[in-house]
Parts: structure tokens; sequence; C-alpha cells
């Protein structure tokens, strides 16, 4: 039996009778798809294109593209007005403004409302697959050791429900917590949850964050913690440990690693000291730095590499505009570099630029040993994963090498890409979880992984890796794609018989109230703000649980 039942076709394919109720599951999807489409206003859609690309992002969305002489632009969407009221006499272009929004947010609102009876359906299936024949998941034995009060953070994501779920099954207590507006989560609907807090945010009010966190520390009595937050608040979580009582763990790289990796200068750096391959990486931390990088590789023989220059640690505001060096024209790229602005406090990095297909990698790790590993392709959005085969030996070897090298004890991402002789490289490091832990859930070393302290694989069938037909995907987003709230672009659209092939990756047959939690409650209680305010949005990632806004993190 797969790991979490898939939403259709297998999941009811268990006797003659549940076929048949699968077949209706497909009709009622296939005429909820035309009902949808048939509802929604052209003036409130973009229409669906054809053209699936990839970039090197692994949960932004940006704006139209357009390419002009190795220039790829990224034009900015106009920045939504802070919510206020609106008066009586209204222009008609900004009146239309606001209430195309709204008509866009309340349609979103209804397709969910829509599918209610189809995703209880589902819902009440997998529990009941769950109840007769079990087999969602393997029991693991960490909490029989020691059992311990687990506060996991980043409620609103998929993955952290799933690490709740993965450390509950093993008989620990979890606690969960997340930032506001994120108060109605799903994760704190799981059925391992013991408790749920609202936090502060940290990048906002840091010592108010560091405040709570403390108190839910003392009044829980918390051994350990599993940061799942977005990559804008990691960081906090990295320099956490510091502060807390020496008993309590965070399950994360320590500051001083979490900002080497971050930096994809200092990483290039640690994977050149390894002897680990990757792309030709240079540090620009001013104007003089690309000059001279650039005056040095002309006085070389042309190789035909091309660069270009991008953030030195994760800025989703600055991919504004990439330009492909060297180009002919020296004074427009000497323009170019000048106006990066890059400097000590804000570093760029200047890399060989890469061939796609984009693969990811997530790696966990345990006092240097790999522990956990997943290898999949990548987008820029990407809500669908499965086990990718092709080169994931030379993947494992790489990032067990890499974890071996700095002793690590934590969890990473890696982006990799393609030389132009083939070769594989990651191009950059992401210090935190991702979401592709949906497809290890399940096994039975999960809970281990992150809450065993000793754990260590005896061999390679030890390692929490996903079974090779393991195929998750998010129901609703697949649904909003085929209805046209937004191009498929820098995703996976899948095609009916693709979806029949997979599961969601929320759904789980021992816990299915965060399923119907993720798109009847937390999604919905999002849009329902949207509403109110009228602002513009760009999607709604249903896999990190958020409205997805231009210049968003």
């Amino acid at each position: 039996l797969k790991l979490s039942q898939p939403l259709f076709g297998p999941l009811l394919t268990l006797s003659p009778c549940t076929s048949l109720l699968g077949e209706a599951t497909a009709r009622h999807l296939k005429g909820a798809m035309a009902s949808s489409k048939a509802a929604l206003t052209s003036s409130t859609l973009p229409p669906v294109a054809d053209d699936i690309t990839s970039t090197s992002a692994e949960e932004s969305t940006s704006g139209s593209e357009e390419e002009t002489s190795g220039l790829r632009r990224r034009t900015k969407l106009s920045t939504p007005a802070s919510p206020q009221k609106v008066p009586a006499a209204l222009t008609s272009q900004g009146s239309q403004g606001s209430w195309a929004a709204r008509a866009k947010t309340l349609s979103a609102m209804l397709c969910l409302w829509a599918f209610a009876p189809l995703l209880a359906l589902a819902a009440l299936v997998a529990w009941l697959r769950q109840k007769v024949f079990g087999g969602c998941f393997e029991k693991g034995s960490s909490a029989e050791k020691r059992q311990l009060n687990i506060l996991v953070t980043g409620g609103k994501m998929s993955k952290a429900s799933a690490v709740a779920r993965a450390c509950g099954r093993d008989g620990h207590k979890v606690f969960t917590a997340e930032i506001m507006p994120y108060q109605f989560c799903h994760t704190r609907f799981c059925g391992y949850v013991t408790k749920h807090y609202v936090l502060p945010r940290p990048t906002v009010q840091p010592k108010e964050w560091e405040a709570t966190i403390m108190s839910i520390v003392k009044e829980q009595n918390i051994d350990l913690i599993i940061p799942c937050t977005a990559p804008i608040e990691s960081s906090a979580y990295a320099h956490l440990r510091e502060k807390l009582p020496a008993n309590v763990r965070v399950f994360a790289f320590d500051g001083a690693t979490s900002d080497e990796l971050d930096n994809k200068y200092t990483f290039n750096q640690v994977l050149v000291k390894a002897g680990l391959p990757c792309p030709e990486t240079a540090a620009m931390e001013c104007l003089q730095d690309a000059l001279d990088f650039f005056k040095d590789r002309e006085s070389k023989p042309d190789d035909g590499k091309k660069f270009i220059v991008k953030p030195a640690v994760y800025d989703p505001k600055a991919r504004t505009e990439i330009l492909f060096l060297p180009i002919d024209d020296k004074e427009r790229q000497n323009e170019y570099l000048k106006s990066r602005n890059a400097t000590k406090d804000v570093p760029y990095v200047i890399q060989e630029v890469l061939q796609e297909p984009e693969y990811g990698c997530y790696a966990i790790f345990n006092k240097g040993q790999l522990t956990g590993f997943e290898f999949f392709e990548s987008a820029a959005s990407c809500l669908v994963y499965r086990q990718l085969r092709k080169q994931y030996d030379q993947v494992l070897d790489l990032t067990a090498g890499l974890g071996k090298a700095m002793n690590l004890t934590g969890q990473l991402t890696l982006d990799l890409m393609h030389t132009a002789d083939g070769k594989l490289v990651p191009i950059e490091c992401n210090p935190r979880i991702h979401s592709a832990v949906c497809t290890l859930e399940g096994h039975r070393n999960m809970g281990s992984m992150f809450a065993d302290p000793d754990f260590k694989p005896r061999d390679k069938a030890d390692i929490v890796t996903s079974k090779p037909d393991t195929y998750r995907y998010w129901i609703m987003d697949q649904v909003f794609l085929m209805a046209g709230f937004w191009k498929p672009k820098n995703c996976f659209k899948l095609s009916i018989p693709q979806m029949l092939s997979g599961g969601d990756a929320i759904l789980c047959g021992d816990d299915p109230m965060p399923f119907l939690a993720m798109y009847l409650l937390q999604i919905p209680s999002l849009l329902a703000l949207e509403l109110i305010s009228g602002t513009e949005w760009l999607k709604i990632d249903f896999c990190i649980g958020k409205i997805v806004k231009e210049g968003g993190d």
C-alpha cells in the first residue's frame, strides 16, 4: 500500500464497488472543471499557457518575462496599495482594479468550496481504508528510548504537518506554531498535535518572537524545535540555539554554518575545498570586483562561458533583470554591473550560466552522516514531487560527501543544473527543510531522522528515502491550473491520467483533517482578507499555504 492514499484511481480500486466510485469521482472532477471555467469571467482569469519552464528558485513566483538580446527582464507588476477605506467617489479606473481583484478572490473561494464534497469524500475513503487495511505508515521506535516534547514551527506549510505526523506517529508529544495571519493553519488540526501557538513575526518583532518561543519552551518543557518556516525566517531559528537552555535542541544548522551555506559564494568555496563539483563562481562586493573578474577572463582564451550576476543571499525582490555576461557593449555591461549596487553588506556573486533541466535534492544529516534523501525534478513553483532515478546515486554520493566534509547536523536543499559538458553541479544551497519531505512520509525511520540525536543509518537501506512509485501533488493546485487562475509557467501541470496515478501530498488516512483544513479553511481564511482589501495577487501556493504576491518572500 502507498504511504499516503491517492485521491483517485488507486485509492478507489479496492473492489468493483469502489472502482465505480473512482469513475464517478473522475466524472465529478471533469464536470466541476467545466462548471468552474464557465462561472469565471475572462476578465478575472489569465489564459492557460502550454509551456512549462524552470528556473533556479524554490518557492518564488515572478512577473512576466521578455527576452531581448541576452537580457531576461522580469517586468515588475504594480505594488498593491495598502488596505484602506474606499471613498464614496472613486475614479472609474481605480474602482475597476479593486473590484476585479475582489472578483478573482471570490471566484477562488467559490471554486474551493465547490470541491468540498469531493475533498470530503476523498478524506473519508482514505480514513476508511486506513482503518480497514492499515498500511499508511510504518511506526518508528524513536520514542521508545525517550518521549520528547517537540515544537514544530511554520504551521502553514505542508512540510510542517508532515514533520508533525512523523514525530507523533513515533509517540512523541508534538506542539505547533505559526505567525499571523495564519492562525487557522491546517497543521493545528493534525491529530498528532497537542496544542497550537500563534507567534509574532521574527523579522518584525524579534524580541517579542524570542520571548514567545522562550515562554513555550518553558511552559511545555520543549526538548526539540524543528523549524519548517519560510526562507526569510529560517535564519532566526539558526541563531536561536545560542539563547536556548542547553537541553533544548534546534534541528537546524548553527548560525555560522547556516550563513555559510546560504551565501552562494561561501557555499561554492565549501564545495571547492571538499573537492566536489561546482560551477565557476566569484564574489562581488563592489563594482571593482566585477570589473577585475571580466578583465582577467579577457586575458585568457575564450572558453565560451557566460555568467550571471545575482544576490549572494536569497532575495526575491532583487531578481528584476538578468543579463548574460560578457556582452560586446562594454559600456552597457559596466552600467549593468554598477546598477547591482553590490557592497559587503549586500554581496552578489558572478556565477557560470548552467543549462536546464533543473533538479533539486533534499538532504538530512546527523553528525556528518546522511540520514534522509530525496532527488527530484524542480521548478520555480514546484508542487509535484516524485523520485528522479536519473543521476540519483551520483547526487546522493555528492550530498553525503558535503555532509561528511562539514560534519553537518540539520537539513538542506541543493539546486542543481548542468554545465556545458553535461556535468550536474549544485548552484546554490538553501539550509532549511524542503517540501519534498512529503515523499518521505511513512518511512519507518522518519521520526528517528528528526527526533533521535543518535540516529545513524547502518546501511543505505536505513537512509530515509521515498519509494520509486511515490507521486505527490496538491489536488487543488492542479484544479486551479486547469481553471485558468494563473498560467502554468515555471510549474508542472498534470493531466487527469497523471493525477490518477498519484496522490495528494497532505492526505493521510490516519490524519485526514489537515487535508480538509488546508483547502477549506486555511486558504479561504487568507482569501477572505484579500476580499476585504481588494489587493491583487499572483497565485495560491497550496504547498506552502499562502497567497503569493509580487515581491513576497
